[in-house]
Parts: C-alpha cells; sequence; structure tokens
C-alpha cells in the first residue's frame, strides 16, 4: 500500500494528477459491452487504472523536458506511467488500452463510472475539480489486486450555472443547452480565418475553476492537432 501511494505522489509530481483504480468485475455494463466487443479480454484482468491531467502541471513538466518526439504528449505519459509500473507495481502483468494502440476504449464512459465528469453543453465532460480543463491521457488493465478509488459522486457544475456563457459565447450557436451541433462547430472552425481555429471561444468562457484553465501555448497547440483531423476528415 505503502509503494502504491508514493507511484501515485509520483505520477501527481508529473503532472498525471487525476488516478483511478476502478475493478474490472464492476464497471457498468454497457462500458464492460464495449470493452469485450472491441476483442479486448477484460475480466483477464482484475483492475482498470484510469489515469489523466487536470490543470496546469503536465504541460509545464512536459515543456521543461521537451518536446522533440511526434506525439511528446502521448510519449511523455506513456514513458512516466511505464515507470510507475516499473518500480511501483513491480511490473505486474497489463495491457495498455490508451494510448497509442488500435483499441477502441471508451474514456468518457470511464470516466463517469469514475465519478471524474459530467455531460456539458460543449459535448466535453466538465469536472467539479477542473471545469473543462482536464484530459483523459491513459487506460491499463492490470492483474494485480490493487485498492480501489472510492467514488465520490457530485453534482455537475453545469446545473447551478444559470448564465450559461458557454452558450453566449459560441459565435456560430453550434453550443446549445440541449447538446453541441457539432457539423457547425466544425464548420465554423474550418472557415478562413476563424476566431476558433486555435482556441474555443464558448470553452473558454466557462466559469466553472477558470484557475485551471490551460496557458494560450497549451490550449493553441491541442486546437491545431484537432484542426488538422478536421481537414483530414472533412478532405479540405
Amino acid at each position: 500500500m505503502q509503494k502504491l501511494e508514493q507511484g501515485l505522489k509520483y505520477l501527481g509530481s508529473h503532472g498525471l494528477n487525476l488516478i483511478s483504480i476502478l475493478d474490472c468485475g464492476k464497471l457498468p455494463k454497457l462500458t464492460s459491452a464495449t470493452i469485450c466487443d472491441s476483442g479486448i479480454a477484460l475480466f483477464d484482468y482484475q483492475r482498470l487504472l484510469l489515469i489523466g491531467h487536470g490543470g496546469r502541471l503536465l504541460w509545464h513538466a512536459l515543456r521543461a523536458q521537451g518536446m522533440e518526439t511526434v506525439d511528446p504528449v502521448d510519449h511523455y505519459s506513456v514513458t512516466v506511467i511505464s515507470q510507475f509500473i516499473q518500480i511501483h507495481l513491480r511490473n505486474a502483468p497489463l495491457l495498455w488500452l490508451y494510448p497509442l494502440t488500435q483499441h477502441q476504449v471508451p474514456l468518457q464512459q470511464l470516466g463517469a463510472a469514475a465519478g471524474w465528469d459530467h455531460p456539458s453543453p460543449l459535448g466535453l465532460g466538465i469536472s467539479p475539480d477542473y471545469g473543462l480543463w482536464y484530459a483523459y491521457r491513459a487506460a491499463l488493465l492490470i492483474d494485480a489486486d490493487l485498492p480501489l478509488t472510492p467514488l465520490h459522486r457530485s453534482l455537475s457544475p453545469c446545473d447551478g450555472c444559470s448564465d450559461k456563457p458557454c452558450v453566449r459565447h459560441c459565435p456560430v450557436g453550434a453550443v446549445r443547452s440541449t447538446g453541441m451541433a457539432m457539423e457547425v462547430c466544425a464548420k465554423q472552425r474550418l472557415a478562413e480565418k476563424s476566431i476558433c481555429a486555435d482556441r474555443c471561444p464558448a470553452r473558454m468562457a466557462c466559469p466553472v475553476h477558470p484557475e485551471h484553465r490551460y496557458e494560450l501555448d497549451q490550449i493553441q497547440y491541442h486546437y491545431h492537432h484537432s484542426l488538422a483531423t478536421l481537414r483530414d476528415w472533412y478532405a479540405v
């Protein structure tokens, strides 16, 4: 137990400050079915580790190390987590689900099972602790009897937000209380000289935990990558 606690502190000190240990046998049925349907032997393992980051610490750690690899965020996350497994979990048998695999993993379903987030009008999960400024960095199965992370249920931050600035600040009305109009959003982002190309005004207007908002260079890094994906998808 002490070794695991030291390992979790190690992950947190490297910016991976969201960690949940889930029981593979007690995941929601839909989530288990989705994982098993993709050919993953879920029940050959005891635990599922869901690892993410909230706020700015990971970006600071990544920039300090350097970003020379092809996919620096994933490379950094996998490197740090692999060291955690080797040192603190004694190389227990495991299967990487995400990232850098071909597996189809329902990350948002796992996040909901872990109590990390709630749905938001932007189509992103919103965290009671970090608002919209967090991300999933890894998911893996491990055959070890690790203590489960207590599940803390919470109310959605959106439930108490009557002003809905995310809806008001979307320049094309793609963000709606009833859900995100993804096609409208994509068209706006792909437009010439779009103000949404390298940032989302609606996301940045969210009043939930603005102290964790990514710095502009981090926002632009991620949005440039997502814009390239959109261009490929729409063959622009």
